[in-house]
């Protein structure tokens, strides 16, 4: 009977440990399958979370290449009406251009009607001055001193400068300034041939004569004419009287500082008759020919010392 109660009882203590080792192993395949189960959560949540990162990604570069295409499209758009616009203007100063080629043409022609024959023989009958000498007697430093004041391009057009005209025509309307834009040829046609009238008909027909004078007439013919027929004040046309009246010599003789000073005064003979004027002038031609290279910085500094004083001032 003892026997059989210790066999329950060992039984028993058996079955409960058996119990506690199954529910042990329960507990451990449950933790087990919790852990799994995290896991395997885990990994669909990164999954989840990557998928969504490449989806926002791939809108974020969708969006930008819409936006990218909006702003190249309207600039296209822009560029296109600017373009438009462009060639409208363009057509607009072109129609513009061509009526005014037109207008100027037809002006021009009434202005040079009647206009007679330049030939050098005319040109020869209209001088001013009693005095003339040929080109060899006029001092190349002076003939180098008036080309460098009053038409620097001289030798290198055709009796028209139209860079200077557009220049001047720019100078008027922007400054308070004149500038005129005549060339010597034009100055030459205004004092011998047509009048001082300040007509646009008298300037076109210098223009016409000044080209037509360089089809008959040499460069140097055309300033030899100029500067015996220029307006030197008290009453000298002329170089060779003008060298007479301010110095006393004949213009073969002027020197350096004396030509720079007598091309001086022709450009206001009633202010530049006075020495201080006229001095303060002639270092302003002097400037020039130094700047256009006609004389050397030695010769421009003796010119400028030498007090180049009037004949009526030495007497």
């Amino acid at each position: 009977m003892a026997e059989n109660n210790e066999n329950k009882i060992r039984r028993r203590k058996v079955s409960s440990t058996n119990l506690k080792n199954t529910n042990n192993n329960r507990n451990t395949i449950k933790n087990s399958n919790n852990t799994k189960n995290k896991s395997k959560n885990s990994r669909n949540n990164k999954k989840k979370s990557s998928v969504q990162d490449i989806k926002r990604k791939q809108e974020e570069k969708e969006q930008f290449e819409l936006e990218r295409e909006i702003y190249y499209r309207k600039k296209k758009i822009k560029r296109k009406r600017r373009l438009k616009l462009i060639t409208r203007l363009a057509s607009l100063c072109l129609i513009l251009l061509v009526i005014g080629g037109v207008c100027f043409s037809a002006f021009a022609i009434s202005a040079i009607q009647g206009a007679p024959k330049v030939t050098k023989e005319l040109i020869r009958e209209n001088y001013i001055s009693s005095e003339v000498v040929s080109g060899d007697k006029i001092p190349d430093d002076l003939k180098h001193a008036v080309v460098a004041m009053e038409d620097r391009r001289f030798y290198k057009h055709r009796g028209v400068d139209f860079k200077s005209i557009a220049r001047a025509a720019l100078n008027n309307l922007v400054t308070s300034s004149t500038q005129g834009g005549s060339t010597i040829d034009m100055q030459v046609s205004k004092n011998l041939l047509t009048s001082e009238d300040k007509t646009y008909k008298r300037k076109v027909r210098d223009m016409y004569n000044a080209i037509q004078m360089n089809k008959i007439m040499t460069k140097d013919e055309i300033l030899t004419t100029y500067l015996n027929n220029i307006y030197l004040g008290r009453s000298a046309y002329g170089v060779a009287k003008g060298a007479k009246v301010y110095f006393n010599k004949d213009v073969s003789d002027l020197n350096l500082a004396q030509c720079a000073m007598l091309a001086g005064i022709t450009n206001n003979p009633f202010v530049f008759r006075e020495h201080d004027q006229a001095k303060a002038r002639q270092i302003l031609v002097l400037n020039d020919m130094l700047e256009q290279g006609y004389i050397t910085k030695d010769e421009y500094q003796e010119a400028v010392d030498d007090p180049t004083l009037f004949a009526s001032e030495i007497d």
